[in-house]
């Protein structure tokens, strides 16, 4: 297993730092039944099975994971299809927890904030994910997009970027989404009472030629190329 760590400065380090900082060890252990188990089905209402399907159709042999969480889309996904991976995040948590679990893909780890520049030399990819990324972000969307311009001189010409956030305009959250909003809001982890799908989109036609965007429940699905 290869390691590749990079530590670059970006602007709003606290809040960054707060973002990512429930993801210990611990937390990590209970992440895919609070998330992939509960959350996704109750309160999002998007399917864990949905985003499975957005992994399905466009993950390639040629794969960056931006923000890995535990690799559990990639772990269920991957087999028989990844031949080059490299796992980024900025939590090292999260890093080593995804590369235990995809350690049969042999995978690269690179720590790096995805809202400053991130270095070319792992370029190019076929495919880049941003799943689960955006809403945890700081800043307004067009702020948070920012590392769309990082991640674009990644990708080759006919490289795919997919992924999903959680929005927390323009939708209507049950209960159970009420509450996490505002419990995840409160705390850091989520930087998202703003983020609509009008402002989601405009950022990602701006940025690439191709783009499909749909929703499911408070989920925003996209795909760019």
């Amino acid at each position: 297993m290869t390691k590749n760590v990079q530590e670059m400065p970006a602007p709003g380090a606290t809040a960054v730092a707060r973002a990512h900082a429930v993801y210990t060890p611990l937390n990590l252990y209970f992440y895919d039944l609070l998330v992939h188990g509960l959350s996704n089905h109750l309160a999002w209402r998007c399917p864990t099975r949905r985003l499975s399907a957005l992994y399905e159709a466009n993950l390639s042999g040629n794969h960056l994971e931006a923000g890995v969480g535990t690799g559990f889309f990639l772990d269920h996904t991957g087999e028989g299809r990844i031949g080059r991976l490299v796992l980024l995040d900025i939590n090292r948590h999260c890093l080593d927890c995804a590369a235990r679990r995809l350690a049969r893909f042999n995978p690269t780890l690179v720590q790096a904030n995805l809202l400053a520049p991130i270095a070319t030399s792992l370029a190019p990819f076929d495919s880049v994910s941003l799943t689960y990324v955006l809403h945890c972000l700081p800043g307004r969307m067009h702020e948070k997009l920012a590392t769309l311009d990082y991640l674009r001189p990644l990708m080759n010409e006919k490289a795919v970027l997919y992924g999903a956030t959680i929005l927390g305009r323009g939708i209507t959250p049950n209960l159970a989404a009420r509450r996490l909003l505002a419990l995840y809001n409160a705390k850091g982890v989520f930087n998202n009472y703003e983020d609509d799908l009008e402002s989601l989109t405009a950022g990602l036609r701006q940025r690439f030629g191709h783009v499909a965007i749909e929703t499911q429940g408070c989920v925003a699905l996209f795909r760019a190329s």
